[in-house]
């Protein structure tokens, strides 16, 4: 009888330990998990502005910040940056809705870490890269494309 008992507490010890913890066999490891929920990594910041131009920023705040713009239109603005760079603010009822950055130089290009921080960079067929970041809780999206010389570089910048 007493027996029995041990083995019955040692199996009720092992049963709760099993309910607050499982584990899991990856490659031949074992894995102990809490049955605690998981939070999630904080993301890697993305590109969210380019010279204190921002999204959800007025079409005159835009142009207090960047100068005369090169070209305008009704729902856009054309900025000449360095050499034969560029930065075209697109507008929705007034408001910056995208930036669209064109780099000719590599020098001049940011950094692609510094875009899309972590986002998994994919190379296409013709050797050109691209990536994507979605911002969800900020609700946007940055993306990044480069050719395969990398003498050019666009960057997106838009709301969701």
């Amino acid at each position: 009888m007493i027996r029995l008992l041990k083995v019955f507490l040692a199996l009720g010890v092992i049963g709760s330990f099993a309910f607050h913890a499982r584990s899991v066999r990856s490659a031949g490891q074992t894995v102990w998990m809490s049955s605690q929920p998981i939070q999630p990594m904080a993301q890697q910041k993305a590109l969210h502005e380019f010279r204190g131009v921002k999204l959800g920023m007025k079409r005159e705040a835009v142009q207090a910040a960047m100068g005369k713009p090169e070209n305008t239109s009704e729902d856009s603005d054309d900025f000449k940056l360095t050499g034969d760079d560029t930065m075209t603010v697109r507008y929705d009822n007034g408001e910056v809705k995208a930036i669209q950055l064109a780099f000719l130089d590599p020098k001049n290009a940011p950094a692609w870490k510094d875009v899309v921080g972590d986002a998994e960079i994919n190379e296409m067929a013709n050797g050109a890269r691209i990536s994507r970041k979605v911002m969800a809780d900020e609700k946007y999206w940055v993306s990044i494309y480069q050719s395969k010389d990398g003498s050019t570089t666009r960057i997106t910048i838009s709301r969701n």
